[in-house]
């Protein structure tokens, strides 16, 4: 790796290795020493690498508390508070949602199904925008103070961003601001169909999220609400494994949560 301080390739390995275990380097342009984790969020966490991944991992993937998180960790044998729970799941949820989110452009199919929900935030109800494409998969989220035609608008302007593809086909409810925010940003070449029950598809997506803030109780601030919902849906997406046998769903989650734990040292 290059020094993280003048990005210098000149370096050299040192033997003794940090106290978590982890390689020493000593750059020999600038004179400094640096190691594995130097330059990154997690270099002044005083856990290992492993540690941060399983507890922000649980957190977003279960239905548990910052409670529940710490009584998992000390089963390991990890001993910490919930506000340090909190604060890996604040720091590292924004970087992992927009690193997943970022993996899936150009990958979603062209037929999508939106709909928007409901989330409690400061003991009101705040608006959930989402959508998915014809297999499932996630298209986008958007969280909205309102619901009318400009927070329609700039939940469809970020989805085509956000995939880079604009759809043949959006399937709604009959909610009336979707129908100009539909044609003001994809045009007459996409078609909207309005049907409460073509669209219970996403409907019965909701329960996803619905079912994991049901456990929070809430939010008490808009960011944090957004920071956690974006993760969790874009890590629900990550380890969707849809119409699999358990057979293959145990053979499939191994180089999942590898591929978990590399996004996650690449993104921190």
């Amino acid at each position: 790796m290059n020094c993280p301080h003048c990005q210098s390739k000149n370096i050299r390995q040192i033997i003794k290795k940090t106290s978590l275990g982890y390689k020493q380097y000593r750059c020999s342009s600038c004179g400094k020493q640096y190691n594995e984790r130097s330059g990154t969020k997690l270099n002044f966490i005083e856990y290992p690498t492993e540690v941060v991944m399983i507890a922000v991992n649980y957190y977003y993937r279960f239905k548990v508390s910052l409670d529940d998180v710490v009584q998992l960790m000390s089963m390991r044998g990890f001993y910490l508070c919930h506000q340090t729970i909190h604060n890996w799941v604040q720091i590292f949820g924004v970087e992992l949602g927009l690193k997943l989110r970022a993996r899936r452009k150009g990958k979603n199919g062209k037929k999508w199904n939106s709909d928007a929900t409901y989330i409690k935030i400061e003991g009101h109800w705040r608006y959930f925008y989402r959508a998915i494409d014809k297999e499932g998969d996630l298209v986008d989220v958007y969280l909205s103070d309102v619901r009318d035609q400009v927070a329609a608008e700039a939940f469809f302007r970020q989805a085509q961003e956000t995939t880079g593809i604009t759809p043949e086909q959006i399937t709604t409810d009959k909610e009336p601001a979707l129908y100009p925010a539909i044609k003001n940003v994809f045009g007459n070449g996409t078609k909207h169909r309005d049907s409460k029950y073509m669209n219970n598809v996403i409907e019965q997506n909701h329960r996803g999220i619905k079912s994991r803030c049901r456990v929070m109780k809430g939010f008490k601030n808009i960011f944090c609400a957004l920071v956690f919902c974006t993760a969790f849906e874009e890590m629900r997406q990550f380890f969707r494994m849809k119409n699999k046998p358990r057979a293959e769903r145990r053979r499939m989650i191994v180089p999942r949560i590898s591929g978990f734990y590399e996004l996650f040292t690449v993104t921190t």
